[in-house]
């Protein structure tokens, strides 16, 4: 048995995360009455630069969760409270559980084998909802959350965490993903061997190295289980 126990990325792993960022975004600005047709652009934007700062430890999540509707307001004609909109976006990102293709069936048939952890870069409350209303939670031993810990993914941390909590050492362990920087480099600093999830064939980039490539999920399942 070459691994004992897999991780997996969240977002965009298994869980449709553009759509339900998308439909929540979408939602959100209506009720700001913002009506811009570049709107998710603008404030994906703005999002994704904050993410990076919070990988990068120049913000952390408590922060990114407020500073990124703060920079969007300030930077668009949105009328409104960023509070109140930071606060409200999570609550209706929370209620996005989408499995993507192909996801559940993998996670099962690890998980009837090995057991399986969730180790993700999100905020609490979102993720664990988001958890709650999907069948993966009937599947998945341990979840750790970036906020829930105070570590986030690229810090090795966060894979020592769930580790430990699943009782295996970093050889024994297989970490699934398609983010380059956050799972694949964080698997790379934590010791633990990476599958990286690469539908589009996109080049993995320079000191980041990968054990295995796949372009559907599916795939990991006879790497999980050699």
């Amino acid at each position: 048995m070459r691994y004992k126990a897999i991780l997996f990325d969240v977002d965009d792993t298994l869980l449709d995360f553009q759509t339900g960022n998308r439909n929540a975004v979408n939602r959100l600005m209506d009720e700001l009455g913002y009506r811009d047709p570049d709107r998710y652009a603008q404030y994906e934007a703005v999002n994704l630069k904050c993410w990076a700062e919070l990988e990068a430890g120049l913000l952390t999540q408590n922060q990114l969760k407020l500073a990124r509707f703060v920079r969007f307001f300030d930077r668009y004609p949105v009328t409104g409270d960023p509070k109140w909109a930071a606060e409200r976006f999570v609550a209706l990102l929370g209620q996005q559980s989408i499995l993507l293709p192909h996801a559940l069936e993998t996670v099962r048939a690890i998980a009837e084998r090995r057991p399986v952890a969730i180790v993700t870069n999100g905020i609490t409350s979102v993720q664990r909802s988001r958890l709650a209303l999907s069948p993966l939670k009937d599947w998945v031993t341990e979840v750790v959350i970036s906020e829930e810990v105070g570590l986030s993914k690229p810090r090795p941390g966060i894979f020592q965490l769930a580790l430990e909590r699943l009782g295996v050492k970093p050889r024994d362990a297989l970490m699934v993903g398609d983010g380059v920087n956050s799972d694949i480099r964080g698997a790379n600093n934590a010791g633990i061997d990476a599958c990286w999830l690469n539908p589009t064939g996109k080049p993995l980039a320079e000191g980041v190295h990968s054990e295995y490539q796949i372009s559907d999920i599916r795939q990991c399942v006879e790497i999980a289980l050699q």
